[in-house]
């Protein structure tokens, strides 16, 4: 899908959403962005959006609320056209990602911030993120690290990586050539 960019991380709190919001806001003046935030974590008490889909396998919601604070709204609040907040376990991903393309123009441009999605789909654009504080990572995200286009470090708030090195040509998002 070259018009899917998907940024992915090594953990909780490397930066994924903040590199979001900065591609976001960057190309949203000129193109319209769809955001998606997948998550294998389901949370209770989801009190804002639209709801797409609820069942034993996945849930979607359109978020509506720029102000909540969570990832989904931020990407809306940065200038994401429309932004979906998707609870769904590795299992049915695929599954739900499916749903989702559904309510998404075929020629959209898309950011995602999913871990498991790039096992199942080949982006235009593929970023993982990582933390500089020594730890261990995931077995699941060393396959991934292999996979990206670009890793990207989050130095305390500080992040290595230029936005302006990415660029959106014929519908499909990529790294300029240097």
């Amino acid at each position: 899908m070259p018009q899917l960019l998907i940024i992915a991380g090594t953990g909780r709190n490397t930066g994924k959403t903040t590199i979001a919001c900065e591609i976001i806001r960057r190309f949203s003046p000129e193109k319209s962005i769809i955001a998606l935030k997948i998550t294998p974590h389901f949370h209770k008490n989801i009190q804002s959006g639209k709801v797409l889909a609820d069942n034993e396998n996945f849930y979607i919601a359109e978020e509506t609320n720029s102000t909540t604070g969570k990832d989904s709204s931020l990407m809306l609040k940065a200038g994401a056209t429309i932004s979906y907040f998707i609870m769904t376990t590795d299992e049915f991903l695929e599954e739900a990602f499916g749903e989702i393309l559904n309510f998404i123009p075929s020629d959209s441009m898309l950011i995602c911030e999913s871990g498991g999605l790039r096992h199942h789909v080949i982006p235009g654009l593929f970023l993982m993120m990582k933390n500089n504080v020594p730890g261990e990572i995931k077995q699941r995200a060393e396959k991934l690290i292999q996979l990206a286009d670009r890793v990207i470090t989050l130095n305390g708030e500080k992040i290595d990586f230029d936005t302006n090195t990415i660029e959106i040509t014929d519908n499909q998002w990529s790294l300029k050539q240097t």
